[in-house]
């Protein structure tokens, strides 16, 4: 890479000159004389000729990266995978990486935690939804890169396209880098593809919970042994069909003025939370959905259908993987539209020792595709199998299958697992560049105003999320309840800072 070849002929060069100075003061020349070669007699007692300089990649000190990075399960054999990534790339930057993995259910938890102890690490994943980009600066934990990007990132940047870096800018600065995926999307339900077939299930008709129901209903009286329906117990995605906006804004969809509610007081929210309780107490969905994490139950294999957040080219794979090993359809439910970079990200810790080092690594992560497929995918031979040059077979019980290369960089660089098409990136790309783009795309929600609302709001969020979210309480119960401890929380201060900010932003552009 030619940014980082640059500071280590940088280096060199330094070297260099130094050495030569010190010949110049020890033989008494003028500095403009010529010397005659390398003196036996200069910076030896025994006579020998002294060491010619070190090479380039030398004068860079080896050091040792970390990189707290979310999970859907840990893995048994990090060790084979870091060995081989070590390998790769100390002839390269001179640096070893530590993988530090964290559960995606506790990662914001145990992350913050991290940050509030001070401790010293060099990368961690961010995103617009989980473990919150914008937040975690705001908070001063991130470095700003846009220098070391110049520096040592410019095969990276350049990668990519302008938006791409717009997007993930905070007050003009770049705080963390798109781990570069789809960023466009729709929403749906992913539905285990054998019983769709058995119960002649016309996935194409499905465009609302409502539609969904008698399908639930058919696999409960005919498949005792199933679970017709699961869901998260921290993830609002069921909302997006009359709910629009960034992170954290919402307005409902096709309102022109653009007014900012609280999605809990919304009757759109009480009338689905109602529809998710009958499921629950009909049996559709799981007893313990509130207790259990998602991805521990869909590994059983037994979950027939979920929602899921995001539909796009090659997904079914992902969801096979996830899915006990099941092959899925996918039923969208409302179009295609432009979501953005900020899902997934990797940034640099402030407390980072070595930001230039860590700029130097996501350089490669994101350029060099033997790098990448080594995080995403372990060690070939032992944690998956090619099928072609494009085409890999991952090792049942191997060791390393995380099955999120999101997480990592740029999944374009990545192989395509078994069963995905050829054109899978190609197909990502093209819808990237030709969805839809929503009308409030570009807004950011700036927390720090109303900040100790917020965290009132979090605590109260956690308290209800997991029993509301997956249909386990009556909602005619418990979202007045809710509701209640969000006003004493400050949820009417926040919706008023939400839409002063949107206010703003919207004159800016003309829209109002």
């Amino acid at each position: 890479m030619y940014q980082t070849k640059k500071l280590w002929y940088s280096i060199g060069w330094i070297a260099t000159i130094v050495a030569m100075l010190v010949l110049v003061a020890c033989s008494g020349a003028p500095a403009s004389e010529p010397q005659d070669g390398a003196s036996p007699s200069v910076g030896t007692e025994s006579g020998a000729t002294p060491e010619p300089t070190a090479p380039a990649e030398e004068a860079l000190p080896e050091v040792e990266l970390t990189w707290y990075v979310p999970q859907g399960e840990m893995q048994t054999d990090y060790a084979a995978v870091e060995q081989a990534i070590n390998e790769y790339i100390k002839p390269k930057i001179n640096a070893t990486l530590k993988l530090k993995p964290i559960i995606f259910a506790s990662y914001p938890e145990k992350m913050n935690t991290i940050i509030s102890a001070g401790e010293a690490f060099d990368l961690l994943w961010v995103a617009n939804w989980s473990f919150i980009y914008q937040d975690v600066a705001n908070k001063g934990a991130l470095l700003e890169l846009d220098g070391l990007l110049d520096e040592y990132g410019a095969e990276f940047r350049d990668s990519l396209p302008d938006v791409a870096w717009e997007d993930v800018k905070l007050d003009g600065k770049i705080y963390g880098v798109p781990n570069y995926q789809i960023a466009a999307s729709t929403y749906g339900f992913a539905i285990q593809k054998q019983y769709a077939e058995k119960y002649n299930l016309d996935t194409s008709a499905i465009k609302s919970f409502a539609d969904l129901e008698p399908f639930l209903e058919t696999i409960k009286q005919n498949e005792p042994d199933l679970i017709p329906y699961t869901t998260d117990t921290d993830f609002r995605g069921t909302m997006y069909g009359y709910l629009k906006g960034p992170s954290e804004i919402h307005v409902k969809a096709g309102d022109p003025t653009y007014t900012v509610v609280d999605y809990v007081q919304t009757p759109e929210f009480m009338q689905h939370y109602e529809r998710l309780h009958s499921w629950y107490n009909k049996g559709y969905i799981n007893k313990d959905a509130a207790t259990t994490p998602l991805m521990d139950t869909l590994k059983t294999g037994k979950v027939v259908v979920r929602f899921e957040p995001t539909l796009k080219p090659g997904g079914e794979v992902e969801e096979k993987l996830k899915n006990g090993g099941n092959d899925v359809v996918f039923a969208p439910l409302w179009e295609v539209e432009f979501t953005g970079v900020t899902s997934t990200m990797t940034a640099i810790s402030k407390t980072s020792k070595n930001p230039e080092r860590a700029m130097m690594f996501l350089n490669l992560v994101n350029t060099d595709p033997t790098l990448f497929n080594l995080l995403a995918n372990g060690v070939e031979g032992k944690h998956y199998e090619k099928l072609d040059e494009k085409t890999i077979r991952i090792v049942k019980e191997g060791g390393y299958a995380p099955n999120a290369d999101w997480v990592f960089g740029n999944v374009t660089n990545g192989y395509l697992q078994e069963g995905k098409a050829p054109d899978t990136w190609e197909k990502t790309i093209e819808m990237n560049e030709t969805a839809k783009v929503p009308p409030l795309y570009g807004f950011k929600y700036d927390k720090n105003p109303v900040k100790t609302e917020e965290a009132n709001i979090a605590a109260v969020t956690k308290e209800f999320r997991a029993a509301v979210f997956t249909g386990t309480v009556d909602p005619k119960e418990y979202i007045p309840k809710w509701t209640e401890a969000r006003k004493k929380a400050g949820i009417d201060v926040i919706l008023a800072e939400q839409q002063r900010q949107l206010d703003a932003w919207l004159k800016e552009k003309g829209m109002k």
